[in-house]
């Protein structure tokens, strides 16, 4: 797999925070589900047209997200 080296997050929240505070050296990185690993990990965006799964994916998330509020 392409993710084997990277790290692990538990939460979509821990990968987010990881993001937001800088240690990503200001990419424009995003958390994403690993459906191998079963955790969060960082990667650069993908656009949806060439990734369906994942936009399915992210609106799933944004869904349960809203409901947890």
């Amino acid at each position: 797999m392409k993710c084997n080296w990277k790290v692990a997050f538990r939460t979509k929240r821990e990968a987010e925070e990881f993001i937001e505070y800088g240690v990503t050296d200001g990419q424009n990185m995003v958390a994403y589900l690993c459906s191998v690993h079963k955790c969060w990990h960082i990667g650069h965006p993908k656009p949806y047209e060439e990734n369906p799964p994942n936009r399915v994916q992210l609106l799933i998330d944004e869904l349960n997200q809203n409901s947890e509020d």
